[in-house]
C-alpha cells in the first residue's frame, strides 16, 4: 500500500490500492477519518472484479483500518457505471467472508440515476440487511446515517 497524499489532517491520508493494479487502473481510492470513525471510498471502475475485490479486502489490511468503521463508498467517480445486471452479477462474485467479522455501517453514495439504480442492484442482490448498507443521492445524507447513533 501506498501513501497517495495528506489532506492535512493527521487523521486523513489516502492510499490507492492495490499498489499495482493489474488493469493499469486503481479501482478505488480510499482514506481513513479515524475522528468520524469512517473509511472514505471513491469507486472508480469495477471492469475488473478480482482487481475489485482484492482492493477492497486491501482496505482491512491499513493498520488504521478497525473493524467497527463505518464505511462511505462513493460512486460519483465511477466510469462507466455498471448496469443494474452487472451490479447484480458483482454481488454473486462478492465473497460471503470479506465482511465478515465487521460491525460498521456501510452508505453507497449514488448520485446519478444510473449509479443509483446499480448500487440498489448490487445491496438487493448482495441480501444484506438494510440496517447495515444503504444507497444515498447525495453525501450529506449518507454520512449524516454513519456519524448518528446506532
Amino acid at each position: 500500500m501506498s501513501v497517495v497524499t495528506s489532506l492535512g489532517k493527521p487523521s486523513i491520508r489516502l492510499w490507492s490500492t492495490p499498489a499495482t493494479p493489474p488493469s493499469g487502473r486503481a479501482p478505488l481510492l480510499y482514506s481513513i477519518d479515524e475522528m468520524l470513525g469512517v473509511v472514505f471510498i471513491d469507486l472508480l471502475a469495477v471492469n475488473d472484479v478480482p482487481a475489485l475485490i482484492q482492493a477492497m479486502q486491501q482496505v482491512r489490511l491499513n493498520p488504521n483500518f478497525k473493524r467497527d468503521l463505518n464505511v462511505c463508498v462513493d460512486c460519483g467517480s465511477l466510469s462507466p457505471t455498471p448496469d443494474a445486471d452487472s451490479a447484480r452479477a458483482l454481488a454473486s462474485l462478492w465473497p460471503r467472508a470479506a465482511t465478515r467479522g465487521l460491525t460498521g455501517r456501510c452508505a453507497i453514495v449514488a448520485s446519478s440515476v444510473a449509479a443509483y439504480v446499480s448500487a440498489r442492484s448490487f445491496v438487493a442482490a448482495a441480501r444484506v440487511p438494510i440496517a447495515r448498507v444503504r444507497v444515498f443521492e447525495q453525501s450529506a445524507e449518507a454520512l449524516l446515517w454513519l456519524t448518528t447513533a446506532r
